[in-house]
């Protein structure tokens, strides 16, 4: 007696992590490495840095660039790849001028090398989906002006460029130091949610 085969469906469930990432100038390549690298699935929800807080707090995202200032007030976050924004002495001029959100707690500090807004994680992301995220944000760094083209500062993409160049994207050693010193130094500022 002959038997047809019997065959199963096996339904992989896939976890696509949701990024909240502060919209500006300076995440801009950030944004393009994550919509346009390839390894990357990702829900991409770009936010104030207010409401990038808040969805990481709320777990509506699992990963979040988040103003560095609120780090210390999260509970079981961690720090992940090795990109931040941040600033060096040379720049502090055009940094203490700049309107981007993820400056404003650091304003008064005022002190560079800095890192101004982070990478933070849930403890459950898995480490591929990090080292897919790092992939992704280098692919959007070394793709700086092919970012500026595709955002909101493309009509002053020559001028969006240099504003780039006054950001540090490493975060070393000595910007880990210094926001060390920075919150121990009692600024403790929340990001405004319309930094306009």
């Amino acid at each position: 007696m002959f038997h047809e085969p019997t065959f199963y469906t096996l339904w992989m469930m896939v976890t696509v992590p949701r990024i909240a990432v502060v919209s500006c100038l300076s995440t801009t390549p950030f944004i393009y490495g994550i919509q346009h690298e390839g390894n990357l699935r990702a829900e991409l929800l770009l936010s104030t840095p207010s409401e990038a807080l808040q969805r990481f707090i709320d777990r509506e995202a699992d990963i979040a660039l988040i103003a560095a200032s609120a780090y210390p007030t999260l509970k079981n976050a961690r720090l992940v790849t090795e990109y931040c924004v941040g600033g060096v002495p040379a720049s502090l001029s055009a940094l203490l001028a700049s309107d981007d959100p993820l400056l404003e707690a650091w304003k008064p500090y005022g002190k560079l090398p800095m890192a101004f807004g982070l990478w933070v994680a849930h403890p459950e992301v898995e480490p591929e989906t990090i080292e897919s995220l790092q992939y992704a944000l280098t692919y959007g760094l070394e793709r700086g002006y092919e970012a500026i083209l595709e955002s909101p500062y493309a009509s002053e993409a020559g001028e969006a460029y240099e504003g780039l160049a006054h950001f540090d994207y490493i975060y070393d050693n000595q910007k880990d130091k210094a926001l060390k010193k920075f919150w121990d130094s009692g600024v403790k500022v929340a990001p405004r949610s319309n930094p306009g």
